[in-house]
């Protein structure tokens, strides 16, 4: 996790914690020394959005470097002509390279992951920037011969492809000497020692690994709260105050850009500390809420119903719904007419295969738990339920050959583009499950009913952040994932979501 190397570290048996209402009594000294100890705030870019900047510059100024000396070569009219095509070529380039999860935390930190999909993403605009010259820009601009003229176009299309490749590496190659540098890491001061700060660590090491923030722990007992064994995974990342060093003077002295409120047990803890640290500076932040912001997700494990009922969120408005509806409307319609002839083709090969029926109707949930009949092409034999329903497993012998395919492109969703059309479904919100299964998860996983506050989705949050689920244990991540998206939704969010879809089509996990 790279925790190590902050402050002071003790083992267990070395701390000796102070009597357990020390710290009120004390409250007035830490008074008087606060503004000695006021802590400045380190300024952390983000990550993702320097990262952004620099494909975005390194693109940019590349192309327009070579396009601006060739640009009467390719028969451009004049530079302002170029420099639209120059800027709708990056602005594809930036979105195929968000949809392909280059700008995603865990992999913007993983060269291997990020390098591996850059050839793909800007493979992919390459062909739609080749699209908008011919079709859309040659419609704007008539006259112009670069516009009208497959090889010219196809020749601004590969040129650009060479230079944004090129440019992309570049910028990762100084954004991955940036993340070595330590840029972005942040400081964090977990206080509790106990399961749920063991917990954390886990959380913290498996959504975006070492790079990203670098956690210390102090025992609750600091604070008044109850002395306990810290678990030998913790003791390397303990540190307590020298003496009697009051909690913000320890984060100071430490650089802590953090503290993480993480004790199992919170009604004993004297808060003092806490403020004093506030007033002076240091973010603190709820376990839930730090969770929640570096996971993407509502914590079940640990959930405690007050905060949730608390926190902000879980509202929206009129004209959200409405809006969403009506992407949902269009979108449909176009996604029909253009999915069409896949969806013929995909029909006649299943038939041919296994014969009738083409299409598989299934009673699912969807909003306010009302039960419509989703739409998909076959991928099963048609016996398949001859034992009752039960969840796919892998290599799956009910599936056809065909269907393996369809179900890895992800094909056979397509039809359900009708359920969208008729209001069952939205593009975005959680998968719709079988009644029988939502029977029984409802009775196994907490608040499993309310992700059917929203319509279900043929794409969503937890798709396109956790593999397939076929279990008890899955569902139960993935609704972790759903309430996060019904607790924050936005229509942008809603984009984000559809954009990242390609990256799970491009490189399906866990598909059955």
């Amino acid at each position: 996790m790279g925790d190590g190397g902050i402050g002071s570290r003790v083992a267990r048996n070395e701390f000796v914690p102070g009597p357990a209402h020390a710290l009120p009594s004390t409250t007035r000294n830490r008074a008087a020394r606060a503004s000695s100890d006021r802590h400045a705030s380190r300024y952390i870019p983000s990550s993702v959005a320097v990262l952004v900047l620099l494909d975005y510059l390194l693109i940019g100024v590349g192309t327009t470097a070579i396009i601006g000396r060739i640009h009467r070569r390719l028969d451009f009219a004049d530079l302002p002509r170029a420099a639209i095509a120059i800027f709708l070529s990056v602005l594809v380039s930036l979105l195929f390279l968000y949809a392909a999860g280059c700008y995603r935390r865990d992999t913007a930190i993983n060269p291997a992951a990020a390098t591996s999909r850059l050839p793909v993403a800007l493979g992919v605009s390459a062909v739609l920037v080749f699209l908008i010259l011919h079709y859309g820009l040659a419609f704007l601009f008539p006259s112009d011969i670069l516009f009208i003229s497959i090889s010219r176009c196809a020749t601004f299309a590969l040129i650009f492809a060479g230079i944004s490749l090129c440019g992309a590496a570049a910028s990762r190659t100084i954004f991955n000497a940036m993340v070595r540098a330590h840029w972005f890491r942040r400081k964090v001061l977990v206080l509790g020692t106990g399961a749920r700060a063991l917990h954390l660590r886990t959380l913290v090491k498996e959504a975006i690994g070492p790079r990203a923030n670098e956690l210390c722990f102090v025992p609750e007992a600091v604070i008044g709260g109850a002395t306990r064994a810290v678990p030998a995974e913790l003791e390397d990342v303990v540190v307590l105050p020298a003496g009697d060093s009051p909690l913000n003077r320890l984060a100071r002295e430490l650089e802590i850009d953090e503290i993480v409120i993480a004790p199992d047990d919170l009604e004993s803890l004297s808060l003092d500390a806490l403020l004093a640290c506030k007033v002076n500076g240091i973010a603190v932040t709820d376990y839930h809420a730090f969770v929640e912001r570096e996971t993407g997700r509502i914590d079940l494990s640990w959930l405690e119903l007050s905060w949730l009922v608390c926190a902000n969120g879980f509202r929206v408005r009129l004209l959200d719904a409405m809006l969403k509806r009506s992407v949902d409307i269009v979108l449909s319609l176009i996604f029909l007419i253009i999915c069409l002839p896949v969806v013929t083709i995909a029909a006649v090969a299943v038939l041919i295969e296994s014969g009738r029926p083409i299409f598989y109707r299934q009673e699912r949930v969807t909003q306010g738990e009302r039960r419509f009949v989703v739409i998909k092409l076959r991928t099963m034999r048609a016996d398949a339920e001859k034992f009752g329903p039960e969840w796919a497993s892998d290599n799956d012998p009910r599936i056809t050959r065909v269907g393996r395919f369809l179900r890895r492109s992800r094909i056979d969703e397509i039809p359900q583009l009708v359920n969208i059309l008729l209001g069952h479904m939205s593009f975005v919100g959680p998968r719709p499950e079988r009644p029988v299964f939502v029977e029984q998860l409802a009775d196994q996983i907490q608040l499993y009913r309310y992700r059917h506050t929203v319509r279900a989705g043929l794409t969503g949050w937890a798709q396109v952040n956790y593999r397939y689920g076929a279990s008890t244990e899955d569902a139960r991540r993935k609704l972790e994932y759903d309430l996060y998206y019904i607790k924050n939704y936005s229509l942008v969010r809603d984009f984000q979501i559809m954009l990242q879809t390609m990256r799970v089509l491009l490189w399906p996990v866990g598909v059955r």
